[in-house]
C-alpha cells in the first residue's frame, strides 16, 4: 500500500532502522534517533542497482518526494543515471560560480598586479573601474551567459556620460579578463573583441603645451619661480623630458654625477623596463644645486609635510598655474614640447622616443632595444636641447 502522511506521523522510531514502503523504488528510512529520510531504490542504465537520497521528512513532503521519484525515473527511460545528473548539476553550479565575472576579474587582477609597476596606479584604478561600472550590472553573472549586447549597453552607458577615456580603460580591462578566461579554460569566445566598431571613436587629446614660439616665454618663467625645489623639477622636466612623476618619485641613487646620466629602475617607468637619462652640464649644475637642499633624503625631491613622501604631484602645475600658463601648459605638456623642438632640430625620430621612454611601433619595438647613449648620439642631442633652452634666458 503507498505510504500516508497518517501513516508517517504514526510511526515511531524503534532499536533499528524502520523502512516504510511507498511503492516505485521511493523508502522512508526512520533512523533509531529519529531522523527521517527519503531514499529512492532503482537501476542504473548500466544494470546495476544503486540507491539516492531525496532529502528528508518533514522538509521534503510526501508529494514532493513522489515528485522526485518521479523525475528521476523519467530520467532513466532516457538512459541517465538520476546520481550522475545531479552531480553533473552540482559541478556546473560550482563551475558557474567560480566563473562569474566577478571572480575571473579578481583572479586576473591579482595575476597582472605583480607585473604592473610598484608605484603605478594601474592595479587600483582597474579595480576600482570595475567595481564603479561593470560589477553592479554583470559581475555576479557568469562570464559565458553575459551578451555582447549587454557589454555595448555597459559601454554606451560610460560614454553617454561623457567618459570616453574611461569607457576605453573599462573596456580594455574587460577585454583582458576574457582573454585569461579563454586561456584558463573558463571560456571560449571573447565578445569584447569586436566591439570597438559600435563604439564613438574617440582621439585622446594632448595634454596642453606651448609652442616653440613660446618656449622661451615658459623658460624665463620658470628661471625666475620663487621655489627653488619646484623650479629645480620644472627646469630637470625641460632638460630631459621624464614624466612629472617619474621626476617626483626619483631618488638620489639613480643619479651618476660622474657619468652624467639618470638611471630609471624598471618599476618606475610606464613602460616597464628600465631606462637611462643622459644629463646634460646644465642639468648636472641643477641636480647638485638641489642635492646641497636634498641630499641627505632619498628623494631628490621630498614632500614638505613628510620627506620620505614625494613632492605632492600638484606642486608642479600649481606652480605653472601662478606663472600664468592655466589652460596653456601644463608638466606632462613638457614632453610634446621636448620632443617637437628636438624633431624641428633634425634629430633621429629613434633618438627621441628612446628619450621619452616610449615603445617604437610595430616589429621595431619588439626586435629594436638600442639605448642610442653612445656621446654622439642622444647624451649630445640633449646637450645641443640643454643649449638652445639656456639661450632663451634673459
Amino acid at each position: 500500500m503507498p505510504l500516508t502522511v497518517r501513516k508517517i506521523e504514526a510511526t515511531k522510531p524503534g532499536p533499528k532502522p524502520i523502512t516504510l514502503i511507498d511503492g516505485s523504488g521511493l523508502q522512508l528510512v526512520i533512523s533509531p534517533k529519529g531522523s527521517r529520510g527519503w531514499r529512492l531504490r532503482y537501476t542504473r542504465p548500466n544494470g546495476k542497482r544503486n540507491m539516492m537520497s531525496l532529502g528528508s521528512y518533514p522538509e521534503v513532503t510526501l508529494a514532493q518526494a513522489r515528485e522526485k521519484r518521479t523525475d528521476a525515473r523519467r530520467l532513466l527511460a532516457q538512459g541517465i543515471d538520476p546520481v550522475e545528473q545531479r552531480q553533473q548539476e552540482k559541478r556546473e553550479q560550482q563551475y558557474s560560480q567560480e566563473s562569474t565575472f566577478r571572480v575571473l576579474a579578481h583572479e586576473w587582477h591579482a595575476t597582472m598586479a605583480p607585473r604592473w609597476k610598484v608605484t603605478s596606479k594601474r592595479a587600483k584604478e582597474s579595480l576600482r573601474a570595475l567595481e564603479n561600472y561593470i560589477f553592479p550590472y554583470v559581475g555576479d553573472k557568469a562570464i559565458e551567459g553575459i551578451k555582447p549586447l549587454e557589454w555595448l549597453e555597459l559601454l554606451k552607458r560610460i560614454e553617454q556620460a561623457g567618459k570616453f577615456e574611461q569607457r576605453r580603460k573599462v573596456h580594455s580591462f574587460c577585454r583582458d579578463i576574457y582573454r585569461f578566461a579563454i586561456i584558463t579554460g573558463r571560456a571560449s569566445t571573447n565578445p569584447l573583441s569586436e566591439l570597438s566598431s559600435a563604439l564613438i571613436p574617440h582621439k585622446q587629446k594632448s595634454f596642453p603645451h606651448v609652442s616653440q614660439e613660446e618656449l622661451p616665454e615658459l623658460v624665463n618663467a620658470i628661471e625666475s619661480y620663487h621655489n627653488p625645489l619646484v623650479r629645480i623639477g620644472l627646469t630637470l622636466l625641460l632638460m630631459t623630458a621624464l614624466r612629472p612623476g617619474e621626476m617626483r618619485q626619483a631618488r638620489w641613487e639613480e643619479i651618476d654625477f660622474q657619468d652624467a646620466t639618470w638611471s630609471l629602475p624598471s618599476d618606475r617607468v610606464k613602460m616597464g623596463r628600465a631606462h637611462r637619462v643622459p644629463l646634460p652640464t646644465q642639468a648636472l649644475a641643477e641636480l647638485r644645486k638641489l642635492h646641497m637642499m636634498t641630499g641627505q633624503y632619498g628623494l631628490l625631491f621630498p614632500g614638505r609635510n613628510d620627506p620620505a613622501k614625494p613632492l605632492s604631484d600638484a606642486a608642479f602645475g600649481m606652480a605653472l598655474k601662478r606663472m600664468g600658463f592655466e589652460g596653456r601648459h601644463v608638466p606632462h605638456g613638457t614632453r610634446h614640447v621636448v620632443a617637437t623642438g628636438l624633431k624641428e632640430m633634425g634629430y633621429p625620430g629613434e633618438w627621441i622616443e628612446m628619450q621619452l621612454s616610449h615603445k617604437l611601433p610595430g616589429i621595431q619595438g619588439v626586435y629594436t632595444h638600442a639605448e642610442h647613449m653612445a656621446p654622439e648620439q642622444r647624451p649630445a642631442m640633449m646637450q645641443a636641447w640643454a643649449n638652445w633652452l639656456e639661450s632663451f634666458k634673459v
